[in-house]
C-alpha cells in the first residue's frame, strides 16, 4: 500500500490501544477525537465495560478531551486484525500482550511500543518477524481515576523502527497523532530509548525511595549526586554495548556523568533544577505504586541497568542500591524518605 492510499483510508484503518492508564488513556483520547477506528484492549473485563459506559476524559497541558471509545477485555473480543496495535501496558505485561498482538495483525501492521524501559528491545530481538516500532514517550499524564486522566507536562513521542518498519509506517504514525501528539521520527530510537531510560531510572527509582515529587527530589543535594551517578553507570554500560546514546527532552544524560563531554558542575545543577521546576508536582511511578502497596517496576528500570552491566562487565552499584532500597520498601521493611537517598551515598563513600 502507497503512502497516499493509506493516508486516504486513515479512518478505516484499524488502530488497538492496549492499556489505557496514563501514557495510553491520553493515546486513546486524542485518537479518538480525529474520527480514527480505534478501540481499547484492557485485560479486566469490569475496566472495559468502565470505559464502554464512561468514555474517556482528558485534562490539563493538552486542553480538554472527551471522547467515547470501544473497549474489549482482551484481543479475542476485538474487532481484528489491526494495521497498528499501541502498547501502553508496564514493562511486566509487555511480553503478554505483546506476542498475543503478534497474531491479531493485519499483514502490514506493526507493533507501536510505549515503554519506559528496555523491555521492547529484547522483544523485538527475540521475534524479528514482527513489524515493531519503538516510541519514547515525552508527556507526562496522571490517571485519577479510570478513563479520568490530567495532563501535567505537554510533549511528543519520538518514534524509528525497531524491526522492520518503513519510511511509510512512520509517516503513517505521524499523521495518526498529530496535530493532537507531536511525532519525532529517528534512525536511532535505540539509544533514544536508553537516554529516556537512564534519565527516568534517576527520577523515577530517586522519587520513589525518597517519596518526594520531581521538584522536591531536585532540591536534594544528595539526589542530584545519586543522579550523575546513575547517568555516569548507564553512559559507560550503554557504550561497551555499543550503544550511542541520543538527546531526551533535551537533556543528554550521559554528560551528567565523568570524563570528556561532561556538563560543568554548575550546568549539570541548573538543568536539573529546571527539570525539578518544570515537573515540579509529577509523582514517580514508582512513588505511586509504593504509596498504593504494589510492586514497582524497579527491575525494568534501575535492575536493568544492573543485569546490562552484569553483562558487559560493567559495575553498577548506584543502581544496585537504589533497586535494593525499592524492594525494601515494596516488602515493609523500611519507608520512602529522603534519609534513604543519604543512606546510599554513605554506603557508596564506605
Amino acid at each position: 500500500m502507497t503512502f497516499h492510499r493509506r493516508l486516504i483510508s486513515l479512518t478505516t484503518m484499524k488502530i488497538a490501544v492496549c492499556g489505557c492508564g496514563g501514557i495510553g488513556g491520553v493515546v486513546t483520547g486524542v485518537l479518538c477525537t480525529t474520527g480514527r477506528d480505534v478501540c481499547c484492549i484492557e485485560a479486566a473485563a469490569e475496566y472495559a465495560k468502565q470505559l464502554n459506559e464512561r468514555g474517556i476524559a482528558v485534562r490539563g497541558k493538552m486542553g480538554d478531551i472527551r471522547a467515547e471509545v470501544k473497549a474489549y477485555a482482551g484481543f479475542e473480543d476485538a474487532p481484528g486484525p489491526f494495521d497498528c496495535i499501541v502498547l501502553a501496558v508496564k514493562s511486566g505485561a509487555l511480553r503478554t500482550v505483546y506476542e498475543q498482538g503478534m497474531s491479531h495483525l493485519a499483514p502490514s501492521g506493526f507493533i507501536l511500543t510505549l515503554q519506559n524501559g528496555l523491555e521492547p528491545l529484547r522483544l523485538s530481538d527475540e521475534h524479528p518477524e514482527v513489524k515493531t516500532m519503538g516510541g519514547a514517550v515525552g508527556y507526562n499524564a496522571n490517571m485519577r481515576e479510570y478513563g479520568r486522566y490530567y495532563v501535567t507536562t505537554r510533549g511528543g513521542i519520538i518514534v524509528g523502527s525497531l524491526n522492520g518498519c518503513t519510511p511509510e509506517d512512520i509517516a503513517f504514525v505521524k499523521a495518526l497523532f498529530e496535530p493532537g501528539i507531536e511525532i519525532e521520527p529517528t534512525d536511532n530510537i535505540r539509544g533514544v530509548m536508553w537516554s529516556k531510560l537512564l534519565i527516568v531510572c534517576g527520577i523515577t527509582g530517586l522519587g520513589g525511595a525518597a517519596g518526594l515529587r520531581v521538584g522536591g527530589l531536585m532540591k536534594q543535594r544528595a539526589a542530584r549526586r545519586l543522579f550523575y551517578d546513575i547517568a555516569e553507570e548507564g553512559k559507560r554500560v550503554a557504550s561497551a554495548l555499543g550503544v550511542r546514546l541520543e538527546k531526551f527532552g533535551g537533556i543528554l544524560p550521559s554528560r551528567f556523568g565523568k570524563g570528556s563531554g561532561a556538563y560543568p558542575v554548575i550546568l549539570r545543577y541548573l538543568l536539573l533544577k529546571m527539570v525539578g521546576r518544570s515537573r515540579r508536582d509529577l509523582k514517580s511511578n514508582i512513588h505511586v505504586d509504593l504509596e498504593r502497596g504494589r510492586r514497582t517496576e524497579v527491575d525494568y528500570l534501575n535492575g536493568e541497568i544492573v543485569r546490562r552491566g552484569e553483562e558487559a562487565g560493567i559495575p553498577t552499584q548506584v543502581n544496585g542500591e537504589v533497586v535494593r532500597v525499592i524492594k525494601e520498601i515494596e516488602d515493609k521493611r523500611r519507608v520512602m524518605g529522603v534519609e534513604n537517598l543519604e543512606e546510599i551515598l554513605r554506603t557508596l563513600e564506605k
